[in-house]
């Protein structure tokens, strides 16, 4: 799953150089770090593969998933499981498992970006390695937990009420199906610095969205954004870049270029 999100970056990168060379406004803002997010997981212990019902929110006949006791949205495969924790928790957990059954591998990932440690097993369950994922962006002011923040800030969502502006409905229960629509509703990426780069790079989409919160309106688009009815036309995409070092931003957006747009 992290390679096909990996692979899924590479278009993804191309597509916001693209948004940055022909978006319509801007403003370098500066990222506020707050408390760290605290990873809950339990390495020792595994989760039932067993497969039930589809959950509430879970549409997709294609895959069998439940709602656990804890409010895990869990979905199984043949030799993977993807474990989406409910807001207060706000991580993606995978494992993946052997042709016998037995586990082999997990991880955790927050948005795109894995988190935490990798830990591979033997046939018997125990502890062979443990990895940690941490070290390009570790010592970073932004972290993954401060993005998450950030966002959250921003209005995208409210993991303490279930509010969103990402995906399907406009509120969500307080359980995995949250974190799910959430994490596959936005894309995050991060790049290292490097010669082409000095500094390390977050790199937010979001896209095609149906509404955009009313504190990213009031807080970056112009008068001149709004029409004679002082709502503001409707957004395609929102990027935002973020110096991983410093904190600063900048927030780009690209207006729906659709035949209903009737700016001058």
């Amino acid at each position: 799953m992290v390679a096909m999100r990996l692979f899924r970056s590479i278009p993804y990168l191309f597509f916001v150089l693209f948004v940055a060379s022909s978006c319509d406004g801007h403003k370098d803002e500066k990222v506020v770090r707050n408390e760290s997010l605290v990873e809950r997981i339990n390495y020792d212990s595994l989760v039932s593969r067993a497969c039930v019902v589809d959950p509430k929110w879970v549409n997709e006949p294609v895959e069998k998933g439940r709602l656990m006791e804890d409010g895990t949205c869990q979905f199984c495969y043949t030799l993977y499981e993807m474990n989406y924790l409910p807001p207060k928790d706000f991580l993606f957990k995978e494992y993946i498992y052997r042709q016998d059954g037995s586990l082999f591998m997990s991880y955790s990932v927050v948005f795109d970006v894995p988190v935490g440690a990798m830990c591979t097993y033997d046939e018997e369950g125990r502890l062979l390695k443990k990895n940690s994922w941490d070290g390009d962006y570790i010592h970073c002011a932004v972290n993954p937990s401060v993005l998450v923040d950030f966002l959250e800030r921003e209005g995208w969502y409210d993991r303490k009420t279930g509010a969103s502006f990402v995906g399907r409905c406009d509120t969500f229960p307080l359980d995995g199906n949250f974190t799910r629509e959430v994490f596959d509703n936005v894309i995050v990426d991060f790049f290292p610095a490097s010669e082409a780069q000095e500094a390390p790079v977050w790199l937010v989409l979001f896209h095609r969205m149906e509404q955009v919160p009313p504190r990213f309106i009031d807080k970056y688009l112009p008068v001149a954004a709004k029409g004679a009815s002082e709502k503001p036309l409707k957004l395609d995409n929102v990027v935002y870049e973020i110096n991983a070092k410093t904190g600063r931003y900048r927030v780009r957006w690209e207006y729906d270029r659709s035949t209903d747009d009737k700016r001058p």
